[in-house]
């Protein structure tokens, strides 16, 4: 039967109402009593095919559009017209998904840290070997980083946002099943794949969907709920861990991840990605080898006192972080560019000195909740108050950070504020259980805003002489630095720990307050070496981002 000629998609109804059904019953009451019983059963049961599936067609154009087409391939002459193309979704709904994941997965990396001496009592272990499971989570997310935005172009942003959810909700109930360091290590890593996969592809999904009168308010949906999750994260970590039990921190991830699964599989655009460019597979594995390893002869060195082994171990993840760089130069389409290096203010905010004071940074992050409950005898919970407090002033500078770098420039904020930090450093050392509440707060607070005037100033150095070419490169660099620095930062917390208990009182030695301030006193010496290099800053560095001519 065919469509009567001139007639549009919306008049196809009644050309089967007039035309098509009369004529069809005139053939089909002609033809019948020609038929064997044979094909009378097949004739009904075709009719029954077409009437199943006008209906499916109905279905697929009124109920779920998006899903229509392939039933138009199947009955091109239904009766329903064709629905529009997958519109362009709605930016914030897109925004407030993604956002979900970010919360859920800087929660993760906040709420574990008050936790930290009641994980190892569940383990039968030391506070500083739990720096492993904190650890080998932020490197797992920088090496996985690079690979998310291959997988996104490859299998398309849905299908890997939903799996990456689901992977990482897994992963938390893992973590929080485990009975040995080993498993909870494990899982840990687990989750960081999960985790590398969400931000990235999250990200850009929301910028691909978002015009740009949009994008304002989209970013700012995408912002502050992590920005929420940073802070609420060490008092739901204390709470939980002293009322409840640790397990629950990450426990709280299902619901969160649940909800996101389902919100991704509704809104998000089906699409296969379909992009034909090699997969690097030689400089990932090089990268995540030579990273695993470093970290691993670190640990080794720092929690079993086996020094010889663990230089081994470290020196092999240095060999091969230098076939990694050999690789990244001479491979036509590596996976991590190394050409951002090239640009001063690239170098200096993510690695000579931007890299140090990251390193600092996540170093003081597991040194303090730590320190306030074996040293000053605090709860988990509480110990998360303190920690909160140090965030709140991180959120607070965040409003006039900017301002700061626009008006001063950015090479004489960035000196003068590296100087207040270092200041702030030693100033953590004179924290004790006998100074005044009010006074310790008022520390903690100062600390945190002159860490996040930093942070800004980084992160907005960066890429001001990044050519647009070379965005998405530097951007993934820089996110991969940013979680491997912060995890080294830990990892050298736990080894400096332990090897002032181990000079002070012999091997498996309990920890002081002592050990606490040596520790914290070597983050204060490499901010101090961070903001040193930032002299090398030409006077005018980033004037393009103040809005200078």
């Amino acid at each position: 039967m065919r469509n009567p000629a001139g007639m549009t998609d919306n008049s196809r109804l009644t050309g089967l109402s007039f035309g098509g059904v009369y004529g069809y019953g005139i053939r089909r009451s002609q033809s019948k009593s020609n038929r064997n019983p044979r094909q009378r059963r097949c004739a009904r049961a075709s009719r029954r095919r077409r009437q199943a599936g006008r209906g499916l067609d109905y279905y697929a154009a009124v109920i779920r559009p998006s899903s229509s087409s392939r039933f138009r391939d199947i009955f091109p002459y239904s009766m329903t017209p064709k629905p529009a193309a997958f519109p362009p979704h709605r930016p914030i709904l897109i925004a407030v998904i993604a956002a979900s994941a970010f919360f859920m997965e800087i929660l993760d990396a906040t709420v574990i840290a008050p936790a930290v001496p009641q994980i190892a009592e569940s383990f039968n272990t030391s506070a500083t070997a739990i720096s492993a499971g904190i650890s080998s989570y932020l490197i797992t997310v920088g090496v996985f980083i690079p690979a998310s935005a291959w997988m996104s172009e490859r299998f398309g942003a849905r299908a890997v946002f939903a799996v990456a959810i689901a992977v990482f909700t897994l992963a938390s109930v893992l973590c929080g099943m485990s009975q040995t360091l080993g498993q909870f290590t494990l899982a840990r890593v687990l989750q960081g794949m999960g985790g590398a996969m969400m931000s990235p592809v999250g990200r850009l999904e929301v910028l691909r969907r978002t015009e740009k009168s949009d994008l304002l308010m989209a970013i700012a949906y995408l912002t502050w709920p992590g920005l929420t999750a940073f802070a609420v994260g060490p008092l739901l970590g204390g709470f939980l861990t002293t009322y409840l039990s640790w397990r629950w921190i990450f426990y709280v991830n299902v619901p969160i991840g649940l909800f996101g699964i389902a919100m991704v599989l509704t809104f998000f655009e089906r699409n296969t990605g379909g992009t034909h460019k090699p997969f690097d597979l030689r400089g990932f594995l090089l990268n995540g080898s030579a990273l695993g390893l470093l970290i691993l002869g670190v640990e080794t060195a720092g929690h079993g006192g086996r020094i010889v082994l663990g230089s081994i171990v470290a020196a092999a993840g240095l060999l091969l972080g230098f076939l990694a760089l050999r690789h990244g130069t001479r491979h036509p389409a590596p996976l991590l560019s190394l050409v951002p290096f090239r640009m001063l203010t690239f170098s200096i905010g993510t690695f000579s000195g931007g890299g140090l004071f990251r390193i600092s940074v996540g170093a003081t992050g597991f040194l303090l909740p730590v320190m306030f409950q074996l040293a000053f005898g605090l709860t988990a919970f509480e110990a998360g108050v303190l920690v909160f407090y140090f965030l709140m002033g991180d959120l607070a500078a965040k409003a006039f950070a900017n301002t700061l770098l626009r008006v001063f420039g950015f090479r004489p904020v960035m000196v003068i504020d590296g100087a207040i930090v270092v200041a702030s450093g030693f100033a953590l050392i004179l924290l004790t259980p006998a100074m005044p509440y009010w006074l310790m707060v008022a520390i903690l607070v100062a600390s945190g805003m002159v860490r996040s005037i930093q942070f800004s100033a980084l992160n907005s150095l960066s890429f001001a002489d990044i050519p647009p070419e070379l965005m998405s490169s530097a951007s993934t660099l820089g996110s991969m630095l940013h979680q491997i620095n912060m995890g080294f930062g830990v990892t050298l917390a736990a080894l400096l720990l332990n090897a002032s208990a181990g000079l002070r009182a012999g091997t498996g030695a309990a920890l002081t307050h002592a050990d606490f301030r040596i520790a914290l006193g070597a983050m204060a010496v490499l901010a101090l070496i961070a903001t040193l290099n930032y002299l090398r800053l030409p006077p005018d560095a980033a004037a393009d981002l103040r809005g200078d001519q």
